[in-house]
């Protein structure tokens, strides 16, 4: 596996935007700006606009949700929480496969998002991504290093502060939830509003090709979405029609049924079954 994180070269045309012909730097500059846009944009409780909103937006939510919502338009709504919550740093779970994902592509590990995953027991990229399967993502993990994954991390502007060195030594089976990197619920939401945008930091046919892997293809509506549940976090975040969308919650793999209720339901449409 060669050393470094790429994503250089020209972005696909159709999913993913308008990112062109600009190359993997340039993207990542212009994400970089996303982000600052994003942070500094005044995000505000629904109560604001009516104070109708504020009675149905609180009985429709459960007390310690932390919900955003980013318009096309650029306008983020804190649905629930505090913005405080916003900033704390917390377990990415298996919101990081994204990032053993787009490594595994880009490094050629993965050929295409269709054909059946190692150790995924015969289910695709796809698949393993909307299950959240751990094995296929811990041999990925192995193989790609703890170099490749931390550049290619690093890059994603997924992960909060610093990313040690050795930060996967003796823990490659943590890779697939990032071992000791933490995120915030503000990073999470700033990298669903940027793949939104068509800015995302991945570009090329790896990042193409993962676009279409975190499609829910079962859903009535063109849904792009990841999950993640650990740590004391469950997550689900990504993107559709005229929005971006990120849903927190504490807890483990019991309310993980719930937070896609409420990711989904910001649609106006069921969780897909599969």
């Amino acid at each position: 596996v060669k050393k470094g994180c790429g994503g250089g070269g020209r972005a696909s045309p159709g999913v993913g935007g308008s990112a062109g012909g600009l190359r993997g730097q340039e993207i990542h500059s212009i994400l970089e700006k996303i982000w600052a846009r994003v942070g500094r944009m005044k995000v505000f409780a629904p109560f604001v606009l009516t104070g109708l909103a504020l009675v149905s937006a609180w009985a429709e939510f459960p007390a310690d949700a932390v919900i955003l919502e980013t318009s096309e338009a650029g306008e983020t709504l804190l649905l629930a929480g505090k913005e405080a919550d916003l900033d704390v740093p917390r377990e990415p779970a298996s919101t990081f496969k994204t990032v053993i994902a787009w490594a595994a592509l880009d490094r050629g590990l993965i050929k295409d998002v269709e054909s059946p995953l190692p150790g995924a027991e015969g289910d695709n990229l796809r698949m393993a991504l909307q299950k959240s399967l751990n094995p296929p993502f811990d041999l990925l993990a192995v193989e790609l290093g703890g170099e490749v994954l931390g550049d290619c991390a690093k890059r994603s502007g997924l992960i909060q502060g610093a990313i040690p060195d050795r930060w996967m030594v003796g823990k490659e089976k943590e890779a697939r939830h990032g071992a000791d990197l933490m995120t915030t619920i503000r990073r999470e939401h700033q990298g669903a509003v940027a793949w939104m945008t068509g800015k995302p930091p991945w570009d090329g046919d790896a990042g193409r090709k993962l676009q279409e892997a975190l499609l829910w293809k079962a859903a009535e509506k063109p849904i792009r979405a990841k999950t993640g549940t650990y740590g004391g976090s469950v997550w689900v975040t990504g993107y559709g029609p005229g929005k971006a969308v990120t849903v927190w919650l504490p807890g483990g793999i019991p309310r993980r049924p719930e937070a896609l209720k409420i990711f989904f339901g910001r649609w106006d449409i069921p969780v897909p079954l599969s």
